[in-house]
């Protein structure tokens, strides 16, 4: 062999060196991408809450009476203030709000739909509500009505339930929209 050649190993592959570099980039990238999902952050997208929908809870309690109007002979199967909600229906970030304040109250019995409509609808003109336009469509609703809370927030109350007389059961509930951030896209 000529004394002027030198033979050299031929390397195959990357050198040790650059192995750790590129297994050091891997594990960081890694880590980048699965910390905030170990971390339980991962694609919570949901807005904190704003502001208060119902300082010192007055819509709520203007709209208590109504569960009081359940007609009488009615046996009464669930009664209940909704409690403040931070909500979406879509769960788009945009679309966060404050659920309305309500109240619900289901009952059974109380005697025909004429009958029920007319006693609840007594017990609501007593409690200063105003039935909507007679002959409305009253789309899901065998009655609705409205009033004006103190404050000057517009409420809705709305009947549904045994239109059929199958005993089923009755659903009378009010809302009012909150004073700040109410949901959107609903």
């Amino acid at each position: 062999m000529p004394s002027h050649l030198i033979i050299r190993p031929v390397r195959r592959g990357p050198s040790r060196r650059s192995a750790r570099v590129a297994a050091r980039a891997a594990v960081a990238a890694a880590l980048l991408v699965l910390t905030p999902v170990l971390s339980g952050c991962a694609g919570d997208r949901t807005p904190s809450p704003v502001g208060d929908p119902d300082p010192g809870d007055r819509l709520t309690k203007a709209l208590q009476p109504v569960l009081t109007a359940v007609p009488s002979g009615a046996t009464v199967t669930l009664r209940r203030t909704v409690d403040r909600q931070w909500d979406s229906c879509d769960g788009d970030p945009a679309t966060f709000g404050w659920d309305p304040p309500s109240v619900q109250v289901q009952f059974t019995g109380a005697g025909s739909v004429t009958q029920v409509v007319a006693q609840v609808g007594a017990s609501l003109r007593a409690l200063g509500w105003t039935a909507d336009g007679a002959g409305a469509d009253p789309g899901p609703w065998q009655g609705q009505w409205h009033r004006t809370l103190p404050g000057g927030h517009q409420a809705e109350a709305q009947l549904s339930g045994d239109a059929d007389g199958s005993g089923a059961g009755w659903i009378l509930q009010a809302s009012t929209a909150p004073v700040t951030h109410p949901v959107q896209g609903c």
